[in-house]
């Protein structure tokens, strides 16, 4: 293996950097991705998880709307700021963000995460049973 590091490591990156690259890389065994599909559609059913998603993404959608709703002006500049500042490659943007929009935002992430591994394995269990 080569010692080679990139010149645009940290110090404090470099041993880690050593340490990784030491490491053989291995190709995945023949069939593993077919093993762990066949894991995800033998899984019990999917109804919980679209469940779990809804009882996140709802409440965060409805405190995201009345956000935009009751702050739609600030949210205007602030997005006005930040287009200025990018188009005048300056650093002047000054704008607030809210934690709590920031952990709605965070919640319907992981909401929109949880659907989209429902709707994927949903055809996958479709097409076993048959």
């Amino acid at each position: 293996m080569s010692r080679y590091a990139p010149s645009d490591l940290e110090p404090a990156e470099r041993a880690i950097h050593q340490v990784l690259s030491a490491v053989a890389p291995q190709a995945l065994p023949l069939g593993f991705r077919d093993a762990v599909m066949r894991r995800v559609a033998a899984g019990e059913g999917v109804a919980w998880e679209w469940i779990v998603a809804g009882v996140l993404a709802l409440p965060s959608v409805a405190f995201l709307v009345y956000q935009v709703a009751t702050h739609a002006d600030e949210f205007t500049a602030a997005l006005n700021n930040v287009m200025t500042a990018a188009a005048a490659e300056s650093a002047d943007a000054f704008f607030f963000v809210d934690g709590t929009t920031v952990l709605a935002l965070a919640i319907l992430g992981i909401a929109s995460l949880i659907a989209a591994h429902a709707s994927i394995v949903a055809p996958l269990r479709h097409s076993t049973s048959r």
